[in-house]
């Protein structure tokens, strides 16, 4: 059995790991899996304090200080972060003259419970569905049809990723090849809402263990978007939180708004303590009024977002 003195110690390791963890999450060296750890900063933060007080439990004052001090920097750093997330969200004049629901939910290929999933989309259908790992429910893809006559995406099994269904005719749109893996993981919709244009842009984004290739893809996916005119809506599965470093650029060299709060998606098991690894965003006269995280992922892996989008007037 551990000596105090040597539990002090073990804490101390685990103390000086975190500081390291921060640093790397602030300073983004460009090491294998950094954004993974830029997604996990507020987690970490978390078990950062937690390893705080049991230091100063056990007498380490001092090592504590200089650590809380580290925790600290860490913490003033990521709220920075979130803040610059926010700055576009600034306030629109008026009320909004159309609305609609958007749903964006990874179906996780080979769900066992696809049936279920489908059914609890067509009991309550949004007006448009954005499906990242299509797959998952390709054999129930003509029932969706009944409820969602326009659709993107998935027309050949061999290449079948992301799709998107609406309710809402559509005016112009496809899917496209997101490079540099290039897979059919970008779709986008021109649709009218009460005679208000508005594009819905869905993506999937690779695993955050591919670093560089996420750099890559939403590279693409921005300078697409900025190809757009009018108000446009992003959503999809980023397999990364917004307050990623890439993320986080892409939103503020678009001038992206997000939701007024970005509901944890992943892991399903974590519920309000997971991350938002799926998010949504708004550019020009587009705004989300409200977002939450569906209460059943119905065998996915991820928790679908389901959102309220406002449409407003240019000034």
């Amino acid at each position: 059995m551990l000596s105090k003195a040597e539990f002090r110690g073990v804490l101390l390791a685990i103390a000086g790991f975190v500081s390291l963890l921060l640093l790397i999450i602030s300073w983004s060296p460009v090491l294998p899996g950094e954004l993974l750890l830029q997604s996990l900063r507020f987690h970490i933060l978390a078990a950062g304090i937690v390893v705080l007080v049991a230091l100063v439990a056990f007498g380490a004052r001092w090592h504590g200080l200089l650590y809380g001090l580290v925790l600290v920097v860490g913490a003033a750093h990521a709220g920075y972060v979130v803040w610059q997330l926010y700055a576009w969200r600034t306030p629109m004049a008026g009320q909004p003259v159309a609305q609609f629901q958007l749903m964006s939910s990874n179906t996780l290929t080979g769900n066992r419970s696809a049936e279920q999933l489908v059914q609890a989309v067509l009991a309550d259908p949004p007006d448009i569905v954005v499906f990242e790992e299509t797959p998952g429910i390709e054999q129930y893809l003509d029932r969706l049809g009944t409820a969602f006559p326009h659709r993107f995406g998935c027309d050949r099994s061999a290449s079948c990723d992301i799709s998107l269904f609406s309710r809402l005719p559509i005016v112009d749109g496809g899917v496209l090849l997101l490079p540099p893996f290039n897979r059919e993981r970008l779709v986008w919709a021109r649709v009218e809402v009460d005679g208000q244009p508005v594009t819905i842009v869905g993506a999937h984004l690779s695993k955050p263990y591919f670093d560089e290739a996420s750099w890559e893809e939403l590279f693409n996916i921005g300078r697409f978007i900025m190809g757009l005119e009018g108000p446009v809506v992003l959503a999809g599965d980023f397999n990364a939180a917004a307050w990623s470093e890439p993320l986080a650029m892409l939103v503020d060299r678009l001038q992206l708004s997000p939701g007024p709060s970005m509901p944890a998606t992943w892991p399903v098991r974590a519920g309000m303590l997971g991350v938002p690894i799926d998010n949504m965003f708004t550019r020009g006269q587009a705004r989300i009024l409200d977002i939450a995280s569906g209460a059943d992922s119905h065998g996915s892996n991820h928790r679908p977002l389901i959102a309220t989008i406002g449409l407003y007037t240019a000034p």
